[in-house]
């Protein structure tokens, strides 16, 4: 039982009037409350570790900069050509990691220091009320068989002080570590260097972004597929090995690369990859047309993080309707199960997104066009819809449009998230506040990792599958089927206040259902 319940507890004891013996009943109560131990943690050595993360973002900023001086304009006159070339994409990437080094500890210390304040305050508090506490047993214990009023006023006032203390102290912990994990998960570096990957090039693929500029910006691997990758590697066969190597060494730019290593990480073959790098490897140098065909735009400027808008997925950098749908909506089937999940796994999966845009052709002209796109996608979906539709044990699609059950929602889930991250999911309801404040932390953690949570919304008449792909802080980011993401807070999931996420009539509210990786 947590220090609020414990405290709450009491609270209920001191505020009971015994007309017998009223105010060693009330000795009693403050003796339970008195009990509870107080806020844990020390401010002065917080504060102290938040100083030291600040001096040491001033070192990681000097670095970077240094580095970015040297990538732009100190590389000796003799290294020419790929030479030159090479050694400025790694000087690039490292000064990339030191940045990002250097803002994760900035923000780790703003943070810590932020956190000594609260705690400085709620064992301030708590303290208070303490000694309001035993002055007020002092008081009662005078005449254990009256009734001091108050005293008992004055009990009342010191569990309430130290029930405000508890509560502020668990939530800004809370808060503090959920912050603390996902700055933790940006050390990318680390995660592709603890396989067989040297240093250098564990840093090169770690900070490989798409270019944004109307394409997705995001980071090419995820945290997730940083270490399944690498880790696949170490275990395939030496021919393998040594093929996938010949593939890397071939590519024309470290975007074309990283998305070899995205296949891999996706759990393709290296025949497989070699059959994808070949059609992707002509344009292997052109960043734009890799993210434009390898993955859905769902990245988000950090001024669309801050609004409350629905933004509509682009193809190709434009934002694409077709008969009054947006180009990647699930437009009137009931197939936002597998419309969700199609695309968090095309977000996953280099080839799958290959296949939808360009049909394995990317130079027949017209293949990447936005109709022939939304054709493969509209197929897509109903396949995996019918594919749902029999795991549920229902008749199929166009036979039956009724929405999947949870036993075909957490089939799906499997077959194609899991099949792109190596994790099992599983179907978890939510009945009320608590169960969806106790799902957060998973939630967190499986995004920050890069693994997306299926999320069913309901209204009193249906429900509605949407996708949890992202998470800044204590927003969460939302794809719905329909075209489009949003970024919710992370209390308007827990109080069931989604609506926004689905407007029209009877907008779903309430969060009821979630597929969790265990």
């Amino acid at each position: 039982m947590s220090k609020v319940k414990d405290l709450e507890n009491a609270q209920h004891d001191i505020e009971k009037v015994n007309l017998m013996f009223a105010n060693l009943s009330l000795i009693q109560g403050i003796d339970k409350a008195l009990g509870v131990p107080e806020p844990v943690g020390d401010p002065a050595a917080v504060r102290a570790r938040a100083k030291d993360y600040a001096q040491a973002a001033t070192s990681f900023n000097q670095a970077s900069q240094d580095l970015a001086g040297i990538a732009t304009n100190q590389l000796p006159a003799v290294w020419t050509g790929s030479v030159a070339e090479h050694a400025t994409q790694a000087i690039h990437a490292m000064s990339a990691e030191t940045t990002t080094s250097k803002e994760s500890l900035a923000a780790a210390a703003v943070l810590l220091d932020a956190w000594a304040n609260d705690l400085e305050w709620a064992k301030r508090t708590d303290a208070d009320g303490c000694r309001q506490l035993s002055e007020a047993r002092a008081k009662a214990a005078e005449d254990p068989g009256g009734f001091d009023q108050d005293a008992r006023n004055a009990a009342i006032a010191g569990v309430g002080a130290r029930i405000s203390a508890a509560r502020h102290a668990e939530s800004c912990a809370t808060s503090t570590a959920s912050r603390l994990n996902q700055l933790t998960s940006k050390a990318r570096a680390s995660r592709a260097g603890e396989g067989s990957l040297d240093p250098l090039a564990a840093v090169v693929l770690a900070t490989e972004k798409n270019p944004g500029a109307g394409e997705d910006d995001g980071y090419i691997l995820t945290p997730g597929q940083l270490d399944r990758a690498t880790q696949t590697l170490g275990v395939m066969t030496g021919a393998d090995q040594a093929a996938f190597r010949a593939l890397l060494s071939g590519a024309k730019s470290p975007e074309e690369a990283a998305y070899l290593w995205k296949a891999l990480a996706a759990g393709h073959s290296v025949a497989d990859i070699q059959r994808f790098d070949a059609g992707i490897h002509p344009h292997g140098d052109d960043p734009a047309w890799l993210a434009r065909h390898l993955v859905p735009a769902t990245s988000t400027t950090d001024i669309n993080r801050e609004s409350t808008d629905n933004i509509d997925l682009t193809y190709q950098g434009q934002q694409v309707n077709i008969d009054g749908y947006s180009v990647y909506s699930q437009r009137n089937v009931n197939d936002c199960v597998a419309a969700s999940t199609v695309i968090a796994q095309a977000k996953l999966d280099p080839l799958l997104m290959y296949q939808l845009t360009t049909g394995g052709t990317p130079d027949t002209p017209g293949a990447d066009s936005a109709q022939n796109f939304e054709q493969r996608l509209q197929k897509t979906y109903v396949d995996e819809y019918i594919a749902g539709q029999k795991a549920d044990g229902r008749k199929t699609y166009p036979k039956e449009d009724s929405g999947l059950g949870p036993k075909a929602q957490t089939y799906l889930a499997d077959k194609d998230l899991g099949k792109a991250t190596g994790a099992d999911y599983e179907h978890v309801e939510l009945e009320d506040e608590q169960d969806r404040r106790a799902a957060l932390a998973r939630i967190e953690k499986s995004v920050d990792e890069g693994l997306p949570v299926p999320i069913t919304v309901r209204n009193s008449d249906e429900g509605h599958q949407m996708m949890i792909i992202g998470r800044d802080g204590d927003r969460l980011q939302v794809y719905n089927p329909w075209g489009f993401t949003s970024w919710v807070t992370e209390e308007q999931f827990v109080n069931s206040q989604l609506g926004g996420l689905t407007p029209g009539e009877h907008p779903l509210n309430k969060s009821t259902a979630l597929e969790l990786p265990k």
